[in-house]
């Protein structure tokens, strides 16, 4: 994946020097040219996060503080280890130098715990599995739930390692499975 500043995504957020952006990956020939697989498809929802510190202090990022949720349902991440055996599982055969070239490479992608001095930048993917919204029965109780509670939204927080303190970035809109499977992407 390219590594970017994070000032340059369209969804991005900067507070006290720290600019914050994540990148759906939402196209199937997209994520196939990444991960080697049609993730969409599977119903897996990469998320790319990235860091930028503008700021005077080193700041920590850590999966934990990177939360998405649709209204007040939270959506955990899917461990890189059921995402590889997705991923793998599109492929009939490989040898098990690509396994391992296959498996460094979506380790090193996913986004783990770091801490960033200024002037640094980091990305990392998370992957998520988005439930497909349930469908209600009338027109009148979907139009509410709609606006009620809206699609997937990312929230992500960064802390300051000098003055300990917090700061929070988001929401930010994703598209949802039904978003995806209505765009064509799936």
């Amino acid at each position: 994946m390219p590594q970017r500043e994070a000032d340059l995504y369209p969804l991005s957020q900067t507070k006290d020097g720290i600019t914050v952006a994540i990148d759906q990956i939402q196209g199937a020939a997209r994520a196939e040219r990444y991960f080697g697989a049609d993730l969409i498809k599977a119903g897996i929802v990469p998320v790319a996060v990235v860091v930028s510190n503008y700021g005077a202090h080193p700041v920590s990022v850590k999966p934990e503080d990177v939360l998405l949720h649709r209204g007040k349902e939270i959506i955990d991440p899917l461990p890189v280890e059921v995402v590889l055996r997705i991923a793998k599982g599109q492929h009939w055969f490989l040898r098990a130098k690509t396994e391992q070239q296959i498996d460094d490479y979506f380790v090193s992608t996913a986004f783990t715990e770091t801490t960033l001095l200024p002037s640094d930048s980091y990305q990392g993917v998370m992957f998520f599995s988005l439930p497909k919204p349930e469908r209600p029965r009338e027109t009148l109780f979907m139009m509410s739930s709609l606006f009620r509670e809206g699609g997937p939204k990312v929230r992500i927080g960064v802390t300051d390692l000098e003055t300990h303190d917090r700061l929070h970035f988001g929401p930010f809109s994703l598209s949802s499975q039904q978003d995806l499977v209505s765009s064509g992407y799936q």
